[in-house]
């Protein structure tokens, strides 16, 4: 297992080297002057954007901006921002306000979608099932962004039950709209997706032979339904908690959570390509990291997985 792992990890590099490399290109597209975005439009002299430019390498080709950036963040050094703060030191600061939503909207996803994903596949055809399907059809084809201003709307201003926006002073209570947001957009798939499994694995010949046995219902579907039901459900829910962990950006954005994925479209917005290519980097090192914590997860649920 440990030389999975290592293959695993050694796998990172060209994937952090093609990010690094495609985000160089994209934002290279990117219209406007970053100079004129951190003086707000205003005019600046040509001696002061010489000056800037030079510090952040703004006229450099692509490639030698991405060999200055590749160079730092060989040593973590991934730069400063436009403001003066170095920018692992934002990380640091954002990332833990984005891993505790990732958390909450997580716990509430899998609460929820595995629960009633379960009680539906077991009652396939039934009434309750029909509903949750309906219901999760419904969550599917709203977006996010249409979502998060809803109930931005409805419980944070009209109710008043919460804050409307998070802001720097952000405390676990205030994060609880977003993540239902955040967890509302995923748990639908969650519910599909443990139903369907359900479903399928009652019909399968171990299921048969369980009950062929004489153990009783409570006992099948825990020991040999479930557990195996939960493989593909696992896998959903682990890369979707990647996602989350990597940056919920329209959330954070709508609700104003000083979190990595709203300090991100900041930078997109001022121009700050380093400091955007750090974040986005970071965001992808996260997925892929917990893509392979999923396949280490595989072996608990099935024995039969093994990794030499």
């Amino acid at each position: 297992m440990w030389w999975y792992v290592a293959k695993r990890l050694l796998q990172t590099i060209p994937v952090f080297i093609g990010a690094v490399a495609i985000l160089f290109l994209l934002l290279q597209l990117r219209q406007g002057d970053p100079v004129l975005n951190l003086a707000g439009n205003k005019p600046v002299s040509q001696e002061v954007r010489n000056a800037i430019a030079a510090q952040y390498h703004l006229d450099d080709p692509w490639y030698s901006q991405m060999f200055y950036f590749i160079k730092g963040a060989l040593t973590l050094d991934f730069g400063n921002t436009f403001s003066g703060q170095p920018v692992m030191d934002l990380i640091k600061e954002t990332f833990p306000v984005t891993v505790t939503l990732a958390f909450m909207a997580l716990l509430i996803d899998a609460i929820l979608g595995i629960t009633i994903g379960t009680i539906a596949g077991l009652n396939r055809n039934g009434f309750f099932d029909s509903t949750a399907l309906v219901i999760s059809l419904l969550l599917i084809s709203i977006p996010i962004f249409v979502l998060g201003f809803v109930m931005q709307l409805i419980f944070g201003v009209k109710l008043g039950w919460t804050s409307p926006t998070v802001g720097g002073d952000w405390t676990v209570t205030d994060l609880i709209l977003p993540a239902i947001v955040l967890a509302i957009a995923n748990f639908a798939y969650t519910i599909r997706l443990t139903r369907t499994s359900v479903a399928e694995n009652l019909s399968a010949d171990h299921v048969r032979t369980a009950r062929a046995k004489g153990l009783s219902n409570r006992a099948v579907v825990r020991n040999h339904v479930l557990r195996n039901s939960l493989v593909p459900v696992v896998t959903y829910i682990g890369i979707n908690l990647g996602s989350l962990m990597a940056g919920a950006v329209i959330t954070e954005t709508i609700f104003n959570v000083p979190g990595i994925g709203n300090a991100a479209y900041q930078a997109i917005q001022q121009g700050q390509t380093a400091t955007v290519v750090a974040i986005v980097t970071f965001m992808v090192m996260v997925y892929v990291l917990m893509s392979l914590l999923v396949d280490l997860i595989y072996a608990v649920l099935d024995p039969r997985i093994r990794y030499a």
